[in-house]
């Protein structure tokens, strides 16, 4: 089996070659002019490369991108969960103003002998000893 050492390339004559319209790639082998058999328009130069995987720059560009989107959103995810809920202040303790104690007066029954009756109700008198 004889190996090709020619040229591949695609028409770009869209609209009035059907080689062009359906994206054939039309390989030229050396030696010939590097034009579409069918319209005669010159051919675009394919890449000599393995074709089989598709666009890799495009994959990789679209896999890093999604890279970077999961990163971010789960840095997103990570500071909102972080992030302290608003919380109601403490109350404010306030002291309320308090009435000084009632200081009653000693009850001192009278030195003298001297008790009315009103005191002597209420057992502020002393009873003379006997």
């Amino acid at each position: 089996m004889a190996s090709f050492t020619g040229k591949s390339g695609k028409c770009s004559n869209f609209g009035n070659c059907s080689l062009a319209d359906a994206r054939t790639t039309v390989d030229v082998p050396n030696g010939q002019d590097f034009v579409c058999t069918e319209c005669g328009k010159p051919l675009l130069l394919m890449d000599a490369g393995p074709q089989a995987g598709g666009n890799s720059k495009a994959l990789a560009v679209g896999a890093l991108l999604l890279v970077l989107l999961l990163a971010a959103g789960g840095i997103g995810w990570s500071l909102m969960k972080k992030a302290p809920a608003s919380e109601p202040a403490p109350p404010v303790a306030v002291e309320q103003p308090q009435a000084p104690p009632k200081v009653e007066p000693a009850a001192q029954p009278p030195v003298s002998g001297n008790c009315s009756e009103a005191d002597e109700r209420v057992g502020l008198c002393r009873r003379p000893a006997q």
